[in-house]
């Protein structure tokens, strides 16, 4: 799609909504990242610009010439680079074919078959991040801002950042998994700690070599593959034996893509 982009001459710019359209008109969906990390992926991929439109019943309402007034004349658009199931405006009617009837280029971008954001979800709750990753082009991620946890696993020799999460984003399925953080790679524990009988979800990440404070501090995981099932153990040795197993396979964990 950049590439159809940046052949149209154009300085490309990406249009997004938020919140996600689904989530404004009530329903529960779950989002692969959020406002601000889409925006750093997207400026990342090579798009210069990016108009986030708020997406309200209002907006909703717009036909699809009315949109293309609202939204697409204001920021001089002349080309439209889109995939062939693009649609928009109220009740999905416009596509890219009346954009052109409104003086619009447009370019048609194939689908790739098999990818979709649907996919790439079932994919995340079955703990399959190395498939989704293959789909993403990219590491599978959860982020969020660390806050203060138990501090058990300081007390067991792994000290590890806890994170809040979202409540809209997509966590993956309960697990162990090695990945990366802060430039480190990282053990990742997502779950409710069954050993010490947790009932809440978390998400903790041990960062091998790390050394500092990150309370407070948004922090993106990446994740790389899922070692195992989260699960109790006979005592606190033989978990600490295990969580040493599974730095070890971090440590010679690569990433998915």
């Amino acid at each position: 799609m950049l590439e159809a982009a940046r052949a149209s001459g154009r300085t490309p710019t990406a249009v997004t909504f938020d919140p996600h359209p689904r989530i404004a008109f009530g329903y529960d969906v779950r989002l692969l990242t959020t406002l601000e990390r889409r925006l750093k992926l997207i400026g990342e991929a090579g798009i210069e610009d990016v108009l986030v439109v708020e997406f309200g019943l209002e907006l909703s309402r717009l036909g699809p010439e009315e949109f293309a007034d609202a939204v697409l004349r204001p920021i001089g658009t002349e080309v439209v680079v889109a995939g062939a199931d693009f649609r928009f405006g109220r009740g999905r009617s416009g596509d890219l074919a009346l954009l052109e009837e409104l003086g619009f280029e447009t370019r048609v971008v194939p689908l790739v078959e098999g990818v979709s954001s649907s996919t790439i979800r079932d994919l995340l709750r079955a703990g399959e991040v190395e498939r989704a990753a293959k789909l993403l082009g990219r590491p599978s991620e959860v982020e969020g801002t660390v806050v203060t946890g138990d501090a058990r696993g300081g007390t067991l020799g792994f000290p590890t950042a806890n994170l809040r999460i979202e409540r809209d984003l997509l966590v993956p399925a309960f697990g162990i998994y090695a990945g990366a953080a802060e430039g480190h790679r990282a053990a990742i524990s997502i779950g409710t700690n069954p050993h010490y009988g947790g009932q809440e979800r978390r998400v903790e990440a041990h960062l091998l070599d790390f050394e500092g404070d990150l309370y407070g501090r948004g922090l993106v995981l990446q994740l790389w593959r899922r070692l195992r099932e989260e699960q109790a153990f006979e005592n606190e040795d033989a978990l600490v034996e295990q969580i040493a197993r599974d730095v070890e396979e971090t440590r010679r964990a690569e990433p998915p893509v």
